[in-house]
């Protein structure tokens, strides 16, 4: 790229501060709303990460299983399911005791009627719901198994809020890239005929198209620069804010952070692109 684009943009962004800084001002705003978003989406899903490392399937075994029985049945948990930790019937009345504070209760209890079972830390690709209902099915077909627990409720909620966020995810990038594109086309008009006069001469003088409307390509890419970094440090300031309350809130990671400034700066490309095709196709007729 030739440095006369770069210095005819910097000429024209100064030339036109006014409307180069309501352009800045107005993705800035709608930059702010994606950050915003990116950051809720962000501690949303470490929470739903967090929440969904916690599950686990809860096999009960029937009274009178041999350890050999258990022994393949332990096997089979591990090679199809996850990873299986036994806990006695004695670990079990141990950990629920802890639970209970009320002692004369468990004084009353002669015999433990707690069976002995398996903790399932399940596999990745066992963690939906779906998923976990099936595998639940297939183990209480086994006949060293009385029952299995896996919260089914809890985990079909969680699976209806991570598949919210990302649609919800999606929907705000859709409104921010709409955003830019408009703001991008109604700034780049205005500048574009604002020096009409000049952009007809080059084009009579036999100027490309490509080479007319990249320094206002470089200008609105600059603009989006801008936008960007103000956008992520108002979220940021934020989340400072709002993190004396909520203290395990935390900022995008700084790969996020880079990737949020190159899609704007990417879309802001595209954009102007687009829209200085148009306009100058509508000069040049």
């Amino acid at each position: 790229m030739h440095p006369f684009h770069w210095n005819e943009a910097w000429r024209l962004f100064r030339a036109h501060r006014g409307l180069a800084l309501t352009s800045v001002v107005s993705l800035t705003a709608a930059l702010t709303l994606c950050g915003l978003f990116l950051v809720l989406d962000h501690n949303v899903r470490q929470a739903l990460r967090a929440l969904g490392d916690r599950r686990e399937m809860i096999v009960y075994l029937k009274d009178g299983v041999r350890e050999s029985e258990r022994t393949v049945l332990e096997d089979k948990l591990r090679q199809y399911f996850g990873e299986p930790t036994y806990v006695s019937p004695k670990e079990a009345w141990a950990r629920f005791s802890e639970q209970i504070a009320d002692r004369e209760l468990l004084q009353g209890v002669d015999t433990n009627p707690l069976p002995a079972s398996y903790h399932i830390r399940l596999k990745p690709e066992l963690l939906s719901y779906t998923a976990m209902q099936q595998s639940a099915e297939q183990i209480e077909g086994f006949d060293e198994v009385d029952a299995v627990r896996f919260g089914g409720e809890y985990v079909r909620q969680l699976d209806e809020l991570s598949g919210g966020v990302r649609l919800a995810t999606w929907a705000i990038g859709a409104i921010v890239v709409f955003a830019i594109v408009l703001v991008l086309y109604n700034t780049l008009r205005l500048t574009v005929l604002a020096r009409r006069s000049q952009v007809e001469i080059l084009l009579r003088l036999g100027a490309s198209d490509r080479f007319i409307a990249t320094p206002y390509v470089i200008e609105a890419m600059l603009q989006t620069s801008i936008a960007a970094l103000v956008a992520l440090l108002a979220a940021f300031m934020l989340r400072q804010t709002v993190g004396m309350r909520l203290h395990d809130l935390s900022f995008l990671p700084w790969t996020s952070a880079v990737g949020f400034v190159v899609a704007a700066v990417a879309v802001s490309w595209a954009a102007a692109q687009a829209a200085l095709a148009r306009i100058l196709r509508t000069i040049g007729s």
